[in-house]
């Protein structure tokens, strides 16, 4: 009886104890094992009180808030996935060492929706500038894993059906065959810089220009990388690390950021490596519009990349073969407005966009 008496105590002390410390400590700002900001204390008032917003609040802060809540989160996971033999967590799912989002529904508007916005581009901007225009799709890493794993997936050939038939005035780049599972990260959506070689390869044959071997590059590690789905995941069992493909021209590139009106020399921002997300090192992230300019060109020929966040670790394996790529997030910028920042004449076009993308066409603007 003693020591069950004992045990009671102790149980309820270590609740009180983790409670106390919920109040007492400074409140955590920052989630970062799951990149986002933790819900703060809510405002007290009569009318917070009677609508009942002030307790939904509080209940939001006592979870970002409660002591030990990545080690709670991992006990989670690890019950789903090695007691209980579930396939998925927080909407994600791991197979073949890779962590992977569950997407399943094809949504055939949005598709068709994506090819119009390109189609409404083309004729707006492109159709009397002497370009000459290129389109491409990258596979999200469910084509690789989903299906031969049983998870549900899209219809990708269905998908690209419908988009590459509704492109018009433009030559389509398959990429699908030149990527495996294993260019991605195995904690991310995006692909890995030094394995896409082969991608660069196919876009320069179509494209007419050379694409330098992967020993022309330094393969530099900055650091160890977990990807977006690792927090999702919540076990620290799947590791990366970010490696960029450096050279001269990609440590002597110009970048200009159109938003904030500055320069920057060399395409890895460093100082994205102590940030939330560490794939941010490539063109320093998201950005509407940025120029990139080589100033070792051999010849001067530009590029206008209409992308996702892909791009950015795409473009500096490109910059030895132009003198400036502009680059162009339609998530973050109108396309109506893009003629005021950019010549087109003269110059070639990609667009090119991630599988994800097209089946939310609602982002591109």
């Amino acid at each position: 009886m003693g020591k069950k008496i004992i045990c009671i105590f102790s149980f309820i002390a270590f609740i009180v104890a983790l409670g106390l410390a919920c109040f007492l400590r400074e409140p955590v700002q920052v989630l970062e094992s799951e990149r986002r900001k933790a819900a703060q204390f809510p405002e007290f008032s009569v009318e917070s009180v009677v609508n009942k917003t002030f307790f939904d609040g509080l209940e939001e802060y006592l979870a970002d808030q409660f002591p030990l809540r990545d080690t709670f989160r991992s006990v989670k996971a690890a019950i789903q996935y090695k007691l209980l033999m579930q396939q998925d967590n927080n909407g994600v799912y791991t197979a073949d060492g890779h962590i992977s989002e569950l997407y399943s529904e094809l949504n055939e508007k949005s598709v068709s929706n994506a090819a119009k916005k390109i189609n409404s581009i083309y004729d707006k901007y492109l159709a009397n500038a002497n370009t000459k225009c290129y389109f491409s799709v990258i596979p999200d890493k469910n084509y690789f894993l989903a299906e031969k794993n049983g998870y549900p997936t899209y219809d990708y050939k269905k998908m690209l059906d419908i988009y590459v038939s509704s492109i018009r005035n433009m030559e389509y780049i398959d990429i699908f065959g030149c990527l495996d599972v294993n260019d991605y990260y195995r904690t991310d959506s995006h692909w890995k810089q030094e394995n896409i070689g082969d991608v660069v390869e196919m876009l320069g044959s179509k494209m007419r220009f050379t694409a330098k071997p992967a020993d022309y590059y330094n393969a530099e590690k900055f650091c160890d990388f977990e990807g977006v789905y690792a927090s999702r995941y919540a076990l620290s069992e799947i590791k990366d690390e970010i490696i960029c493909m450096t050279s001269e021209a990609t440590q002597n590139a110009t970048v200009f950021d159109f938003e904030t009106n500055k320069t920057t020399v060399g395409v890895y921002d460093k100082t994205k490596l102590s940030s939330g997300d560490k794939y941010d090192i490539y063109l320093s992230g998201a950005k509407a519009l940025l120029a990139v300019e080589n100033p070792n060109a051999i010849q001067k020929r530009e590029l206008v990349i209409f992308r996702d966040s892909f791009g950015s670790s795409l473009t500096p394996l490109l910059i030895e073969n132009y003198s400036k790529i502009t680059l162009v997030d339609l998530r973050y910028i109108s396309s109506q407005v893009i003629g005021e920042y950019i010549d087109f004449n003269d110059c070639d076009v990609l667009f090119i966009y991630n599988t994800q993308i097209l089946n939310q066409s609602s982002l591109l603007k």
